[in-house]
């Protein structure tokens, strides 16, 4: 294996169908978040190398907020070691009340089987860290984090982590007291990403290695070294090591060594 590990992606939205070479290609360990539990089931039976699929029911989406279903989505997630999309959106047509039944369901199964999680909360940042609260599911991945600076506190209180795109500005998450451990990278690509360098594709997280060092005056090869603390961290505290693909196995058990 090489001695420099590749960027983490822990938020992108990438297309069911494209190939396993496809995927190797991008150069990156991308977590492909899926948008409903139809969608998942399809994407569970691949073995790609660097791809992580998560289990997902999109808080935007009509359709797989209405088939959601809870005895499906813990039977799902017996194999999965990530989940995501899910979350809350109060720009969704979706009924609030619907989303927060299934985004509580949700958080509750990660409670009680701790998994990697991405959580959206749109306009519904306080909502989803009361639901947090009230679940007790732990260092949960706020996604493209837009919370105040008090909610961004009680959300560091309930030992939530934030993924961050180059959309976002790290200068404002130091200031709000966001430790650099507390930080992973993602593109949310095709949305998060428009304005960062070219290749605009999943994985291509420099810039946010790039930024985030900058504002928190690390070296940017350092900063990589960091977010693979982080996850690998996050994989043995959850237990999820034997969950992931064997390629993304022995890269975290070097960055461990590192």
């Amino acid at each position: 294996m090489s001695r420099t590990l590749p960027p983490l992606d822990l938020h992108a939205h990438v297309a069911t169908d494209i190939t396993p070479r496809a995927l190797e290609g991008l150069g990156a360990v991308v977590f492909a978040v899926t948008r409903s539990l139809d969608e998942y089931d399809k994407v569970s039976r691949r073995s790609d190398a660097v791809t992580v699929w998560g289990l997902g029911c999109h808080p935007g989406l009509m359709t797989a907020q209405r088939a959601y279903d809870e005895d499906r989505f813990g039977a799902l997630l017996e194999k999965a070691a990530f989940v995501g999309e899910v979350g809350l959106d109060r720009s969704s047509r979706v009924p609030i009340e619907r989303q927060t039944e299934v985004l509580e369901s949700v958080l509750s199964a990660v409670a009680a089987s701790p998994r990697l999680i991405s959580v959206h909360s749109y306009r519904a940042t306080n909502l989803v860290l009361e639901l947090i609260a009230q679940t007790g599911a732990e260092h949960v991945i706020l996604h493209w984090w837009l919370g105040t600076e008090s909610e961004t506190k009680r959300a560091l209180d309930l030992g939530c982590m934030f993924s961050v795109n180059q959309s976002m500005d790290p200068v404002k998450l130091r200031a709000a007291g966001i430790p650099i451990t507390s930080l992973l990278p993602e593109t949310d690509h095709p949305s998060g990403n428009r304005c960062g360098t070219s290749p605009r594709q999943p994985g291509q997280t420099l810039d946010v290695e790039r930024s985030i060092g900058a504002a928190y005056g690390v070296d940017p090869a350092r900063v990589r070294d960091i977010f693979w603390k982080t996850f690998s961290a996050e994989v043995d505290t959850k237990g999820l090591f034997a969950l992931l693909p064997p390629a993304v196995q022995k890269m975290t058990r070097f960055a461990q060594a590192k």
